[in-house]
This record gives C-alpha cells, structure tokens and sequence, in this order.
C-alpha cells in the first residue's frame, strides 16, 4: 500500500512542477478582466472591437480603461488589445455584449455571437443589446451618476418589477432562437440619451438580420401572448373614448389560452386572455365607485387590448416575424421535419381571432 501512495506522490509532483514551468498562466496582476465588449461594423470582413476593462479601486486613476482595435476576428482583436494593454485579456468576468444596429443589419452578428457562445470561459448569462450608432460610444462616455460602467450596464440590463416585459436577451437565449425554426429573436435596443442610457425599444431579428424595432408596450404585449403570468406596469391611453382619458394598470395577472385548427394549408389561431389588474391612477369621466361604471370601464380596458394586440399582430406578419412562436401549435400536430419554410408559412397566411376579458382588482387614486 506504501508504495502505491509513493507512486501517487512521485506522479502529483511531476504535475505540480510542470505547473510552474513558463507555461502556466500568468499571475492576476497580469490580467485584465474585460467586462463589456462593444462591435461597430466596418466592412463584410472587418469590425471595430471596443472592450472596458474595470479598474481596482485606488491602483488607476480611471475606473474603467477602454481600448479599442480594426479586427476581421474576435480573438485576433483580443490579442491586439493584449498587446496594447500590455496584459493578457481574458472574458471569464465578461458580462455585456453591445452591437451597434449597422451590425446587426448585416447578418453577421449571430456569427459573431456564436464566438462567445462557445467559448467555455464566457458564462451563458452575458446580456446582448443592440445599440443606436456606435456601440463605441456607449463604453467611452462618461456618466457622473454611475461612475463604474460595468456595473452600471449590468444593473440596466437585470430584469426588474417595471420593465420585465423586456426581453433581457442572454447569448445562450440568442442562439437557442437563431437555431430554432419556430421563434424569431428579439434583442433590447439601447441609446444614450444625455448623460445616461435607456433601453427606448426592442429589436426584431428575421434569421440573422435584424429587421425593425417595436415599442416596450408592444413587448410586454408579446410577453402576454407567450403566456407570461404576471407581466409589468401598463398605461392605457384612451384615444376615441369620451368619458376616459388616462389609467395606469399594475399588478397585472394574465391566463392564457391558444387554439389551432391544426391546418397548415389555412392557418386559423383563437387567442384568449384573461387579464386582471389594480388600477392605480385613472383620468376620466367615470365614478368608479359605482360597480356598473366599474364594468363599462372593464369593457373600455379589454377593447382597448384587444386593438393593440391586432394591431401588433398585423405588424408581426407584415414583417414577417414570430417572436411568440405561434407555429408551434401546428408544429406539434405536423409529422416530419419542420423548416423555417412552414415557420414563414404560417406567418404569412394565419387567421387570427383574439378575445381579450379584462377585470378590475381594486382602483386607486382618481382624478
């Protein structure tokens, strides 16, 4: 027994010691930690990558540095930036990932994306956003209230009570719709405004290419017909109605229910959704008091829904996209293989029949 114990002794020195040769990575004081990466399109073969590197606090003067390289690869512009930087960059504490919209038109950014995606040192939970203009931009400005900038972007892209109907689109849920032949991609869309950033829109992506944006409103619309429960703060702004103006809808509980006539040749979906909320602050005519004006208001609320899911819908189909993924309810049905042909299939030709029941918890302030 002693001897085997020697043998494993010997054989874990030999290990330990090539441990230490020159071939062993460097000490922390020679890494840098890249938090953020930014990709500005140039050409079909080149991009402008820009990474942020967070600073220990008391040993720089900045917070953060940036550096910045032309590069045809990703980690051929690691390497440049190494060089630079005079320290071995690595993307183990990588959190952000900011492509400019120029990019994501082109249709080269799944490629790219699928780069960090199969990198075993980059975590699956690195958010992704597409950004108005230069993407450059956003990790080389100053911001006087959040003076660390990885910190900042990633608090602005953690999921939160009042904008959890934004998609917070993570490389791994990037690729799982980019390689699914039922969902399209949807990514959040960043812009600087003045000293700080807001997510003012949701990128839409056909396959690779990112084709338009849609409103928040209309996300957390999307986010309903997904079958989300509970779904963030709504306003509701009455445009035809002449006894209501204004309400704001929180606590918002949704139950849905999809139908399919199973027939891919003549598509035909029946949407319900039962949704129940608190009104917080509503502006109008109404004595809401009474149980019968209470109920007419109900009527308003889910006509009012109803609309904005129609018309949300005929959006989605004039672009030619399914962010819900409503194909799967005749996917499920349908023997054989099924392709991004029938996908586009039902898009185009589906029928769709949408009832909206909405129903009042309780009502807060009036004006």
């Amino acid at each position: 027994m002693w001897k085997i114990n020697l043998r494993l002794l010997i054989i874990c020195s030999v290990f330990i010691a090539g441990c230490t040769q020159d071939g062993q990575r460097g000490s922390v004081e020679d890494l840098a930690l890249v938090s953020s990466v930014a990709l500005d399109y140039v050409n079909d073969k080149e991009m402008w990558m820009t990474v942020s590197i967070p600073q220990p606090m008391g040993e720089s003067p900045v917070l953060t540095e940036v550096y910045s390289v032309n590069t045809e690869m990703i980690q051929e512009g690691l390497v440049k930036i190494s060089s630079e930087a005079d320290k071995m960059i690595i993307l183990n504490q990588l959190r952000t990932v900011l492509v400019n919209e120029e990019f994501a038109k082109s249709g080269k950014m799944t490629q790219v994306i699928e780069h960090f995606y199969r990198d075993s040192t980059v975590g699956n939970k690195v958010r992704l956003a597409v950004v108005k203009d230069r993407a450059e931009d956003i990790l080389q400005a100053d911001y006087p209230e959040n003076e660390h900038l990885d910190a900042y972007l990633n608090d602005l892209f953690q999921p939160k009570l009042h904008n959890s109907f934004s998609p917070f689109t993570t490389i791994q849920e990037y690729m799982n719709t980019q390689t699914s032949p039922i969902y399209h991609t949807m990514v959040p869309f960043l812009e600087k405004k003045g000293k700080s950033l807001k997510i003012t829109s949701i990128a839409l992506f056909n396959n690779e290419k990112m084709v338009q944006t849609i409103t928040n409103q209309e996300s957390l619309l999307i986010q309903a017909l997904k079958g989300l429960q509970k779904l963030s703060p709504i306003a509701v702004e009455f445009k035809e109605s002449e006894k209501d103006q204004q309400l704001f809808l929180e606590q918002i509980k949704n139950k849905l229910k999809i139908k399919s006539n199973k027939d891919i040749e003549s598509p035909e979906l029946s949407i319900s959704l039962e949704i129940e909320g608190v009104i917080v602050e509503y502006k109008g005519k109404r004595d809401l008091s009474k149980v019968e004006e209470n109920k007419k208001l109900e009527k308003e609320i889910s006509k009012h829904i109803k609309k904005e899911i129609e018309d949300l819908l005929k959006k989605l189909q004039e672009l030619k996209v399914d962010p819900v993924g409503f194909s799967e309810n005749f996917r499920m049905y349908h023997k054989g293989k099924w392709t991004d042909e029938l996908t586009e299939k039902i898009i185009e030709t589906a029928e769709y029949k949408v009832d909206v029941d909405f129903k009042i918890l309780n009502a807060g302030i009036i004006k």
